[in-house]
């Protein structure tokens, strides 16, 4: 099975793309919205009196080694390792969460001595770029107090700054993450999904050979089935159609012969019997044989044009109207009626209606000859807004509704249902003669 091919544009790229703009951005607001969550504990803990208490006890310690005489270096260790003490708050303050400050600042406390008449309601730094906190012990006999300050960052502002120590991890978490998806896709998702392409692909020529056989419990195993199982209906819907276009073709030939040769085979027949009645009468013999020839190269053409249509398509025709008048001339020529007829100048149709409305006249005329016993045939073709008209009557004997169905009126019912908006009615009243009346409209308006 061939690998589906590298596509820039392709699901993989897509969701590893996705995931990263998805995932990164994500991390970051989790991580720092946990930061100030937990550094809002952390102040809330340290406003609550602990820090104020601590400071008191540490400056009364102070004060004691000041009344010794402490040296200032000595001094200035006291006040280092007090801060260093706080930078260890779980132990110093109690606080678990104060840990962030660590994070936020690498020395956040700082210890000093001031000037016992010192504020501590100094004017504070905006908010958003540091949060500072200010807490002062007095130092008992002394003109001095301990002072301790809190200055870091803010957690957002510190996103700004530096990394933290989760972002390797997130990060290789991330990258396992984007592989293990990709690879997943690829070997779960797409190559299915590019076999059952393929097999569209396949089917969409007419080739019903390839089947996915995707026995997964998936989602993707089941389309597969499910396409399966479409695929073998359309195999079979395919079979039906050509089974059903054979049968319409070998209908189509049916309905040709019968409309065409079979009345030239019986206009012939009527040649011959009557050259056979006018073996005295040798001018009359002669036209009859003359006809008789001209129907035998009819025939022939008629069979030619048949076998042709079976192996090309047949070509356009221009203009209905030269084709219906030779029908009519050779019509009243071999039957001895007379004919009348009402044509417009000119009639385009496309192929296959032109041909529909020549044999439906073929039919009416071949009808009017053989059964009606009438004299004259009169045939009416109009074109309007609504559509166009044509109508064959006979004054011949009539009764053609009375009698049983034949296979010419068949054909024409069934050559006229295949014109757009058509309708066909035949009219035979007893003793009033024959109408077969047509109206369609043409696919060209």
């Amino acid at each position: 099975m061939p690998t589906p091919r590298s596509n820039w544009r392709g699901l993989r790229l897509q969701l590893a793309f996705f995931y990263l703009l998805i995932s990164i951005p994500a991390l970051v607001l989790v991580e720092q919205t946990v930061l100030a969550f937990e550094f809002q504990r952390c102040v809330q803990e340290l406003d609550d009196g602990r820090v104020q208490q601590r400071l008191q006890a540490e400056a009364d310690q102070l004060a004691a080694a000041l009344a010794n005489g402490i040296a200032a270096s000595e001094l200035d260790q006291r006040l280092r390792r007090f801060v260093l003490e706080l930078e260890r708050p779980r132990e110093s303050l109690g606080t678990e969460a104060a840990y962030v400050l660590l994070e936020l600042a690498a020395h956040p406390f700082t210890a000093s001595l001031v000037p016992a008449s010192s504020t501590v309601n100094e004017p504070a730094l905006p908010p958003d770029t540091l949060v500072r906190r200010r807490w002062q012990a007095p130092i008992v006999n002394g003109s001095q107090s301990l002072r301790l300050e809190l200055a870091v960052p803010s957690p957002w502002q510190h996103l700004n700054r530096e990394l933290s120590f989760e972002w390797p991890i997130a990060v290789a978490y991330l990258t396992l993450f984007l592989v293990g998806s990709a690879w997943f896709l690829g070997r779960r998702v797409l190559v299915r999904v590019e076999r059952m392409g393929r097999a569209a692909r396949a089917w969409a020529r007419g080739d019903f050979q390839p089947h996915l056989a995707d026995d997964s419990g998936d989602e993707l195993g089941q389309v597969a089935r499910d396409l399966d199982r479409m695929a073998a209906d359309l195999k079979a819907l395919f079979a039906a159609r050509s089974q059903l276009a054979t049968l319409e073709e070998r209908r189509r030939l049916a309905r040709d012969l019968h409309d065409t040769v079979k009345q030239k085979m019986f206009a012939l027949s009527l040649q011959i019997a009557a050259a056979q009645q006018s073996q005295h009468d040798a001018a009359r013999l002669g036209q009859r044989l003359l006809e008789s020839v001209s129907l035998v190269e009819e025939i022939q053409r008629e069979l030619s044009d048949m076998l042709r249509e079976l192996r090309e398509d047949a070509g356009a025709v221009e203009d209905l109207i030269p084709a219906l008048q030779r029908r009519l001339a050779d019509f009243g020529r071999r039957s001895g009626l007379k004919v009348r007829a009402e044509l417009p100048v000119r009639l385009s149709l496309a192929p296959t209606q032109a041909e529909t409305v020549l044999r439906i006249v073929d039919e009416a005329l071949a009808n009017a000859w053989r059964h009606s016993n009438g004299t004259q045939v009169t045939l009416m073709l109009s074109r309007d807004s609504t559509g166009i008209a044509l109508a064959v009557n006979d004054d011949g004997v009539g009764g053609a509704a009375d009698s049983p169905t034949g296979m010419g009126m068949d054909n024409m019912r069934q050559r006229a249902s295949t014109l757009p908006f058509s309708r066909l009615s035949i009219e035979s009243p007893a003793g009033a003669g024959t109408q077969v009346t047509l109206r369609f409209k043409p696919e060209a308006e």
